[in-house]
């Protein structure tokens, strides 16, 4: 009796425990291994509370991560980041709190997988001028002295970082505009704004200005605890759980929704619309219908009016070619078409009418009357917008253009241009005569300077001839007769000289424009070499130039005319000149700079016009520089002078890039441009 209810209490109690431990959680059962973690005072992250206990997002976070892989958590204060690392190395921590991912921290410890990340943003005024960071570059940033803020305002170009003693100081100077931006934590710093209710006045920019991951560091030999740890870490941490905690540290926006009222208002607010838009739909449909008929019909008026204004006559015709509407222009302007149009003539009908009773003036024959007139109406209906010129035989000029109108109706329109066309003719005319004008004068200077090249050869071999025999006749002239005879031989070679060059400048506008690739550096160093500058001067020209797709006797021709001028009008015997490349957006640019006396701002336009000298030291036609405007000009380049410093002139030759894929520059003869190495600088 008495052992069978000794038996049954026993019973009962081993079933008691059963339910209790089927009810307790698995980690009231587990055996938990003890571990410590260092932390140090950097609020809200971590930091002791005024009873000495360790809290913080941090502390709450590695408290949720250890128990999930089985430890129990003690926390040791460790001052900042370096006293941390240092109770790892000592032994008086096996864990630290959330520490930046570093190289050198790396090198004394190992990590777990990173968690988060700590970011210095920069933080604006919301109602400020700054959107983005690009806004910054040469503004005023704020960041704490000695803080690794500043690091972060460093990465703002041109920067002028402003230190101050707390953030907390930074805040007024912002709102106020005395600085564009603050360096800071941006989780520590958003929490401030949030309890004191200025998260709408203030805003962190995205991205971060420094963003470097977190982990937590171990001692180097316990990666027993780093798998455990990385465990929990890469199954995934509650993502519900590490919100609240976010929110429960840093906060979270405020937002109009946390009033209950505002929350009953909208809902009200929701409930009315729908209400309205229920009673409302059918009206407004049956609303929008007619206004959208209305529109379209005032659109419709409001374009015939605008034509109508226009001098423009438009014939709408159906998928039949017969005419159904037309506009008051239509009338006004050809009213000998109006009864046809009201007859519901064709389109084939009226344009067929048009030239035979002569209102459109023409040479055809009936067939091809009637075959211009298909290909007009075959364009049309093909959708092919052709616009053509319209000549009547009263002298009005139209612009027609015959266009289908969806499927079913087609168009045409007529405008007059009689005023724009004979500013056209006129123009034409006058371009015309303009080029008959300029080929006769180049005809008529190509053969001034052919017939005059003759006596001029004859005169100078008959001075020659003339002397040879003074020579062999043992005869010496006065001194006075000599000099008169030198100097009759210096105007023949000028003459001669301003033949040739008159030559050139008539012959410039060749129409042979053969083209070759050529290296500029390569190409120069034999100019210059044809060029014999005299000795004194040093000339330099640029190994690395771009090649250019030009005609090579031409490209030679302008720079020899360059560089033999730089050398020739130098006012000293030595001088530097130097020839480089520079690119631009429209092509490329080459430079001839020379030390010499320079050219006065008065005469830099003047000297490249024909006959134009600014010394009569130097022998010379005033060609040379009209010669090599005329030719840069004809392949769509430039030709300027700059000064230089200290002192000089700068040449720029500009090749503009190709129109379709080449860069033509004209071809002379080689006549010509053996000629052209007597050009002078300045005429």
């Amino acid at each position: 009796m008495n052992f069978s209810i000794l038996h049954r209490i026993t019973a009962s109690l081993w079933a008691a425990l059963a339910v209790i431990c089927s009810i307790l959680p698995d980690s009231s059962l587990a055996q938990t291994r003890p571990i410590r973690v260092s932390y140090s005072e950097f609020n809200p992250y971590s930091y002791t509370d005024n009873n000495g206990t360790a809290r913080g997002y941090a502390i709450d976070l590695i408290r949720h991560i250890a128990t999930k892989a089985g430890y129990d958590v003690s926390f040791v204060a460790g001052g900042h980041p370096a006293g941390m690392m240092a109770a790892l190395k000592d032994g008086r921590a096996d864990l630290t709190s959330l520490l930046a991912l570093t190289p050198a921290r790396l090198e004394e410890a190992i990590a777990t997988d990173e968690i988060g990340s700590f970011d210095l943003t920069a933080f604006v005024a919301t109602e400020g001028p700054v959107e983005d960071l690009s806004d910054l570059t040469g503004g005023n940033i704020g960041a704490v002295t000695g803080s690794f803020a500043l690091k972060g305002a460093e990465k703002v170009p041109f920067a002028n970082v402003v230190e101050f003693d707390e953030s907390d100081h930074m805040l007024m100077p912002l709102l106020n505009g005395e600085i564009d931006a603050i360096v800071t934590s941006r989780d520590s710093y958003l929490r401030r704004l949030r309890s004191a209710g200025l998260d709408g006045a203030v805003a962190p920019l995205e991205p971060a200005l420094i963003s470097s991951a977190a982990a937590l560091y171990l001692p180097p030999g316990n990666t027993a605890l780093q798998a455990d740890l990385n465990r929990v870490i890469r199954s995934g941490l509650d993502k519900a759980h590490i919100r609240d905690l976010r929110e429960k540290w840093f906060g979270r926006d405020s937002s109009l929704f946390d009033d209950p009222i505002v929350i009953w208002a909208a809902r009200l607010a929701i409930l009315l619309t729908a209400v309205a838009g229920f009673l409302g739909y059918r009206a407004l449909v049956y609303r929008g219908r007619e206004k959208q008929l209305l529109r379209a019909r005032k659109g419709d008026q409001l374009l015939i009016s605008a034509l109508d204004e226009v001098a423009a006559a438009v014939v709408i015709f159906d998928k039949d070619l017969r005419a159904v509407h037309w506009n008051q222009g239509m009338e006004l302007i050809f009213p000998q078409m109006v009864p046809g149009l009201r007859s519901g003539a064709t389109l084939r009908k009226l344009l067929t009418r048009s030239y035979s009773d002569g209102t459109v003036p023409h040479d055809m024959d009936d067939a091809a009357i009637a075959d211009s007139v298909e290909t007009i109406i075959d364009d049309m209906r093909n959708g092919r917008d052709t616009i053509r010129i319209i000549r009547l035989g009263d002298g009005r000029v139209f612009q027609g253009r015959d266009v289908p109108l969806g499927k079913d109706h087609y168009a045409t329109i007529r405008v007059e241009i009689t005023e724009h066309q004979k500013q056209q003719d006129t123009i034409k005319d006058q371009a015309d005569r303009l080029v008959l004008a300029n080929e006769q004068l180049r005809t008529f200077t190509s053969i001034a300077a052919h017939d005059l090249k003759t006596p001029l050869f004859n005169q100078i071999a008959l001075l020659e001839f003339i002397g040879e025999d003074l020579t062999a006749a043992g005869i010496e002239l006065p001194s006075e007769v000599r000099e008169n005879w030198v100097q009759l031989e210096n105007v023949a070679q000028q003459m001669l000289r301003l033949v040739q060059d008159l030559s050139i400048y008539a012959t410039t506008d060749s129409e042979n424009q053969t083209v070759e690739l050529i290296s500029p550096s390569e190409r120069l160093k034999d100019v210059l070499h044809l060029a014999q500058p005299r000795s004194g001067f040093q000339i330099t020209i640029d190994d690395d130039m771009p090649d250019l797709l030009v005609n090579a006797t031409a490209f030679d021709m302008v720079m020899r005319n360059l560089l033999t001028n730089a050398i020739k009008h130098h006012d000293k015997d030595f001088g530097r000149i130097s020839v480089r490349a520079r690119k631009t957006d429209s092509g490329l640019t080459l430079l001839v700079q020379d030390d010499g006396p320079g050219i006065a701002a008065p005469f830099r336009e003047k000297i490249f016009e024909p006959f134009t000298r600014l010394s009569t030291q130097t022998d010379g036609s005033g060609l040379g520089l009209a010669f090599i405007k005329k030719t840069v000009a004809s392949w769509g380049g430039t030709v300027s002078v700059k000064p230089a410093e200290p002192r000089g002139s700068v040449f720029e030759v500009t090749f503009p890039h190709p129109k379709g894929g080449a860069q033509i520059l004209p071809l002379l003869d080689p006549k010509t441009a053996q000629a052209g190495r007597q050009v002078s600088k300045t005429g």
